[in-house]
C-alpha cells in the first residue's frame, strides 16, 4: 500500500497526549493523601482508551528531607483506520522530596513499534537525560529550566488549594509528568460556578473551567472539578472530533474494544473523479471549507496559491515541473537532528552513505536517490505503525507515509541536504471500499538550488501533481503539534473542486 497513507491517527493521538494528559495535575488532591485515579476516554462518543494517575509518599532513611512523593501518569489510546488497529501508550514517572525538590523523572512513549525511554536525574547545577531508543542510549546535560515552576505534586496541590478557595483565574507553571523536563504554563478561567454533570452513574456539582496550554494555544480545552477540586471530566473540539475523558472506575476505564474508525470520515471527494494520478503533470484546485474562511496555504515547492472568493476560497496550482525560488530562513533548522529526524544515528547515517552510493555530486540526483532508496528500503507498507522516528525505521523498515518522509528526511540531511516534511492530502486510487478519494498524507521536501523540492518515497515516482500541501515543518523537537493544530480545523469540513487537470 504505497498511497495515500494516514497520519491523522499519531496526530489526534499526540494533541490528544498534551490535551488530556499534558497538565501537570489531572487530579487535584489534598496535602498528605494517595491518589489513585482512573478516567475513560471517548473520541466521536466511542470509547477509545483510558488515562491513569497515581501519587504515592514513601519515606526515606537517606537525608533531613526524608520523605519521597512519586507521581505516576499512564495514557492509552485505541483508534482503527481502515480496519487497522492502532494503539498508543505513554507513561511518566517524577520524584520529588515533600518540600518539593526534583529529584528524578521517567518517561516512555510508545508510539511505534518500538518504545523509547528516557531517565532524567535534577542535580543541583543541571539535568542529567538519558535516552533509549531502538536499542542505542545517548547521554546529555542541560540546564535546570530557568524562571518559577512547580514540580508535578506541588502544582496539583496548588491548583487544589484555588478550586477550592473560589478562585475564578488560575495560571500554573509546572513540569508535566509525561513530558520532557520543560515546563508548560496552564491558564484556567472559571465559565460557570456552579453545574451538575453526570459522573460513575451519579450527579455531581461541579465548576467549569476554561482552559489554555503553551504547548497548543491555539486550542482551548473545558474541565469540569468537583467540590473537593478533583478533575471529574474534560472536553477538547479537535475539529470536529471531540474527545472526552472522564472519571471512572479502573475495570470501566480500560473496557476499550477496537476503537472509532479514524480514518474513512476523513477522505476528502473531489468535485470530480481524477483518473491516472500517477501521470498527472499538473493541476488546478479550488478548496473551500464548508464553512467560514480557508487558512491561508503555503506556496511552497510544486504548489502555488492565489486567493479566490473574495478570500473565502484558495485556488492551488500543482506543476510538477515548478522551481520557485523560497525564502530559506529555517535552513540550518532542517538540517539539524530531532527526536523524530534522528540525523545523526549511526544507521540512518550508514543507509544515507548507502543510497548515493554511485551517484555524482548532483544534489538533486542525490535526493532522488535517498527518495528511491526508502521507497524499496520499507519493504511492509503497513498501517499499524503509530509514530516512529527515523532511528527506528532505519531498524525496522515499516510504516506507512510518516515512516517514509521523516527516514528520507533524515537521510537527506545527513548527506547535508536540508529537508523537511510537507503534510496534507494526496489521491488514493483506492482504500477501504473508495476511489479516487484524497486522503491525509506527508512527504519530504530537500532544499535545492534555492528551491524547496519535493519527494513522496512511498510511491515509485518523485512526485505527482496530487498532492496538496496544507503545511510544512522541519519537525524539530516540539514542533510536530503546531502543524497538526494548523490541520486539524480542516478535517471533515475541506471541499476540493477540481478545475484543470494536464498529463
Amino acid at each position: 500500500m504505497g498511497r495515500g497513507e494516514q497520519f491523522l491517527v499519531r496526530c489526534v493521538s499526540l494533541v490528544a497526549l498534551v490535551l488530556l494528559c499534558g497538565r501537570p495535575a489531572v487530579g487535584a488532591f489534598g496535602s498528605g493523601s494517595d491518589v489513585d485515579l482512573w478516567y475513560l476516554v471517548t473520541l466521536q462518543g466511542q470509547h477509545a482508551g483510558w488515562m491513569h494517575v497515581k501519587t504515592t509518599r514513601q519515606a526515606d532513611e537517606a537525608g533531613p528531607d526524608r520523605e519521597r512523593i512519586t507521581t505516576e501518569m499512564e495514557w492509552s489510546l485505541t483508534v482503527s483506520r481502515a480496519g487497522t488497529t492502532v494503539a498508543s501508550r505513554k507513561k511518566g514517572r517524577f520524584v520529588e522530596t515533600a518540600a518539593g525538590r526534583p529529584i528524578s523523572m521517567w518517561s516512555m512513549q510508545d508510539l511505534g513499534k518500538s518504545p523509547s525511554e528516557s531517565d532524567y536525574e535534577f542535580g543541583s547545577k543541571g539535568i542529567t537525560v538519558r535516552t533509549t531508543e531502538s536499542g542505542s542510549t545517548t547521554t546529555m546535560t542541560r540546564p535546570l529550566p530557568g524562571g518559577e515552576w512547580k514540580t508535578p505534586h506541588q502544582a496539583a496541590e496548588f491548583l487544589t488549594t484555588r478550586v477550592r478557595s473560589g478562585a475564578e483565574s488560575i495560571v500554573l507553571t509546572a513540569i508535566d509528568v509525561l513530558g520532557d523536563a520543560t515546563p508548560v504554563t496552564i491558564t484556567r478561567e472559571l465559565l460557570e460556578r456552579d453545574q451538575t454533570i453526570e459522573v460513575r452513574g451519579k450527579k455531581v456539582r461541579t465548576t467549569r473551567w476554561k482552559v489554555v496550554q503553551s504547548r497548543l494555544p491555539t486550542l482551548a480545552a473545558t474541565e469540569f472539578f468537583d467540590p473537593q477540586g478533583i478533575l471529574v471530566r474534560s472536553e477538547v473540539d479537535l475539529g470536529g472530533m471531540v474527545i472526552v475523558t472522564l472519571l471512572a472506575d479502573e475495570a470501566a476505564a480500560k473496557r476499550v474494544g477496537v476503537g472509532p474508525e479514524m480514518m474513512l470520515s476523513t477522505f476528502v471527494e473531489p468535485s470530480r473523479p481524477i483518473a491516472r494520478p500517477s501521470r498527472l503533470r499538473r493541476a488546478v484546485f479550488d478548496l473551500s471549507v464548508a464553512d467560514g474562511e480557508m487558512p491561508r496555504l503555503p506556496s511552497t515547492g510544486a504548489q502555488s496559491v492565489e486567493a479566490i472568493d473574495a478570500g473565502v476560497g484558495q485556488r492551488l496550482t500543482v506543476d510538477v515541473a515548478l522551481r520557485q525560488t523560497e525564502q530559506a530562513a529555517d535552513a540550518q533548522k532542517c538540517l539539524g537532528a530531532s527526536d523524530l529526524i534522528n540525523t545523526t544515528d549511526a544507521r540512518v547515517v550508514e543507509l544515507s552513505g548507502r543510497a548515493v552510493r554511485g551517484v555524482r555530486d548532483d544534489p538533486l540526483k542525490r535526493a532522488e536517490a535517498i527518495r528511491l532508496f526508502v521507497h524499496r528500503y520499507i519493504r511492509r507498507k503497513s498501517l499499524g505503525v503509530g509514530l516512529a522516528s527515523a532511528a527506528e525505521v532505519a531498524r525496522s523498515p515499516e510504516g506507512d507515509c510518516t515512516e517514509h518522509a521523516v527516514l528520507t528526511a533524515a537521510m537527506l540531511r545527513a548527506q547535508g541536504l536540508p529537508a523537511r516534511v510537507a503534510t496534507g492530502l494526496v489521491l488514493v486510487d483506492e482504500i477501504a471500499g473508495r476511489r479516487s478519494i484524497f486522503g491525509y498524507h506527508m512527504w519530504t521536501q530537500a532544499l535545492i538550488d534555492g528551491c524547496w523540492v519535493d519527494f513522496d518515497a512511498t510511491q515509485p515516482h518523485r512526485f505527482d501533481a496530487t498532492h496538496i500541501a496544507l503545511s510544512v515543518s522541519a519537525l524539530d523537537d516540539g514542533a510536530l503539534l503546531g502543524e497538526i493544530t494548523s490541520i486539524l480545523p480542516l478535517m471533515g469540513r475541506l471541499r476540493i473542486e477540481v478545475v484543470e487537470l494536464e498529463y
